[in-house]
């Protein structure tokens, strides 16, 4: 899979919609082989073959937004309102995952004063997840350092306790990419509507929409 081709393919589709106001996609340029082992080597990770080949040759990150237009109702369906894919780079994932590192040790302290299920679930799980996809709500993609599949990092989950915490998106980045492509990339606001036990489910009610655009555009 070449990571750009999909994506530039998908954001070709979107602007082709009358529905859609979408956003310029910025690119920056690739970084060096060097630059990413050092990188990997402070997470303690290798990132997927696809997504170093992404940084190496083409972009080390990769940004754009869409949204339907204000004067149409819901053409793509109710809940597919609004989408895009920010791929940070991997300095950007190195600070968000130190920053996580540290709510991590917070929430070790914390549990041994009172048990609360919000920062039981930050302990368990961010120490163990790299953020590689962000959204304007401070929520996350990430992948596992485990299992290598795509969880979802709910940022405010020591507030109010899981909701999508952890909720499977796909089995590892190439069907992340393969599944979500084929629904613009689109942002639903409860991701447990749109998922079944293997990730994003394509042919759920919900994108039915937006899904026959984007294949048949």
């Amino acid at each position: 899979m070449e990571l750009i081709k999909v994506i530039n393919s998908v954001y070709q589709k979107l602007s082709s919609l009358q529905s859609v106001k979408i956003s310029e996609i910025k690119y920056e340029d690739p970084i060096s082989e060097e630059y990413l082992f050092n990188i990997e080597t402070k997470l303690s990770f290798r990132f997927p073959e696809t997504l170093r080949q992404f940084y190496l040759n083409q972009s080390s990150s990769l940004l754009f937004y869409w949204e339907k237009h204000n004067d149409t109702k819901f053409p793509l369906g109710e809940e597919c309102k609004y989408g895009g894919i920010n791929l940070i780079s991997p300095f950007q994932i190195l600070e968000l995952y130190i920053d996580m590192k540290e709510m991590v040790d917070d929430g070790r302290t914390r549990l041994n004063d009172d048990f609360d299920e919000g920062w039981e679930a930050l302990v368990d799980d961010w120490s163990f997840w790299i953020p590689i996809i962000i959204f304007r709500n401070g929520d996350a993609f990430c992948i596992d350092k485990r299992n290598e599949t795509i969880v979802c990092l709910e940022h405010d989950v020591m507030d109010g306790g899981p909701n999508v915490h952890g909720i499977l998106l796909a089995l590892n980045f190439d069907d992340l990419i393969k599944k979500w492509s084929n629904i613009g990339f689109v942002e639903i606001f409860d991701w447990t509507n749109g998922v079944n036990e293997e990730g994003i489910d394509v042919k759920s009610i919900i994108y039915n929409r937006l899904f026959h655009l984007i294949i048949n555009s």
